[in-house]
């Protein structure tokens, strides 16, 4: 097993394996720079060591098409973490509908909070009502540093992109969402 799949294994709980495996099988890893940095988080007693960024091409609709539905949710979490906005924003879509069947989507759902993409935050606010609450907040409860550093980020960015389209930072659909969890 290679050092790169070693490496992405510990983005998942350890019980996906198999399929992390099955996943990453199907990817091109052609790319040099496969992933960037990493950030770690507390998920049910377990560490996990997700990509900040993938530089990994998506695999074709064939391929994807011949994975379970837990290893396509599994492939699209990854792809949240592509550098490229509109591919996290297409990953995302495909997965915000199944927090509550598959759990371990919330960090990834989490970090996408924190960056400065607006129409990835409409999607995760779009769709809040329909992820279990207490998901999110026991991840945050586990995670307090992690989780301060995305309001952080929520403000420094409304600040430095979005002040001028919202004045008031409770009209910043980033905010909105922080104020959910929150609440």
């Amino acid at each position: 097993m290679s050092r790169k799949i070693k490496k992405l294994l510990k983005a998942f709980p350890a019980e996906l394996k198999e399929d992390v495996i099955r996943v990453l099988s199907i990817i091109d890893h052609s790319n040099k720079l496969d992933f960037s940095s990493i950030f770690e988080v507390n998920f049910s007693g377990s560490k996990l060591n997700i990509p900040e960024r993938i530089y990994m091409n998506e695999p074709s609709l064939l391929q994807y098409n011949t994975l379970t539905d837990r290893q396509q949710v599994v492939l699209n979490c990854l792809f949240t973490r592509h550098h490229d906005g509109f591919i996290r924003e297409e990953h995302l879509n495909k997965i915000i509908n199944q927090c509550n069947d598959y759990n371990w989507i919330i960090p990834y759902i989490i970090q996408l909070t924190g960056e400065y993409v607006i129409e990835i935050l409409q999607v995760i606010k779009d769709n809040l009502d329909s992820i279990d609450k207490s998901i999110i907040k026991e991840f945050i409860a586990e995670n307090a540093t992690f989780y301060n550093t995305i309001e952080s980020r929520v403000i420094s960015y409304w600040n430095y992109y979005f002040r001028s389209n919202y004045p008031a930072i409770t009209d910043y659909v980033g905010y909105e969402i922080i104020e959910y969890f929150n609440a």
